[in-house]
């Protein structure tokens, strides 16, 4: 198991809705993102507090950390955040199984660690 960083503070995201329209290429389905960073950063219910302390948003799908963007900034639209900053392509997280970190994943949608 990959060893996270005490000072990293990981949102982890269920990117399951919007990575399948992306992978089925559906740009219809209202879940659609253009890339992997679109599904990442987009669009998630989370307060102020937990925004603004996070370093990392990390998206996860079938519990696999697809993509890992350190965050610089966020911004709010309808009362949901868009993150801003730089996609790491080369994460240690890339590839990590989130069963080892959290006991169970049901109804999992948004989780957090180190916060």
């Amino acid at each position: 198991m990959t060893k996270i960083d005490n000072s990293d503070k990981l949102i982890f995201v269920n990117i399951k809705r919007s990575y399948e329209a992306l992978i089925k290429d559906e740009k219809a389905d209202p879940y659609y993102r253009e890339n992997l960073k679109e599904c990442t950063r987009k669009y998630w219910k989370i307060s102020n507090k937990k925004a603004e302390a996070a370093t990392h948003i990390l998206g996860c799908y079938k519990g696999i950390v697809k993509e890992v963007i350190k965050i610089s900034s966020f911004n709010e639209h309808l009362g949901r955040k868009i993150f801003e900053g730089d996609d790491l392509k080369n994460s240690k997280y890339i590839g990590i199984d989130i069963r080892d970190i959290f006991s169970t994943l049901v109804n999992f949608r948004i989780k957090y660690y180190n916060f």
